[in-house]
């Protein structure tokens, strides 16, 4: 809601007519474009990551400890 709210903030600015207008509308589609695509990327590409990482990582975490643990087991006398 706060990057929606900047964006909208910011669309005047990126539509700016007059003097100066063509260096306000630069800045203005700058702002409107990196919030955007930083938006885009919290919401989908970083949990898609994260997701991607944590599945490639565990089988070989879960692996490890299998592999560790059952000679310490066998081998342990009582």
């Amino acid at each position: 809601m706060t990057t929606g709210a900047m964006v909208l903030g910011v669309l005047p600015l990126a539509y700016a007519t007059g003097a100066g207008a063509e260096s306000r509308q630069q800045i203005g589609w700058v702002l409107v474009g990196g919030l955007s695509l930083g938006t885009v990327l919290t919401l989908f590409v970083v949990p898609v990551a994260y997701t991607l990482i944590a599945g490639a990582v565990k089988p070989k975490a879960s692996q490890a400890l299998a592999g560790d643990a059952a000679p310490s087991l066998e081998t342990r006398e009582t």
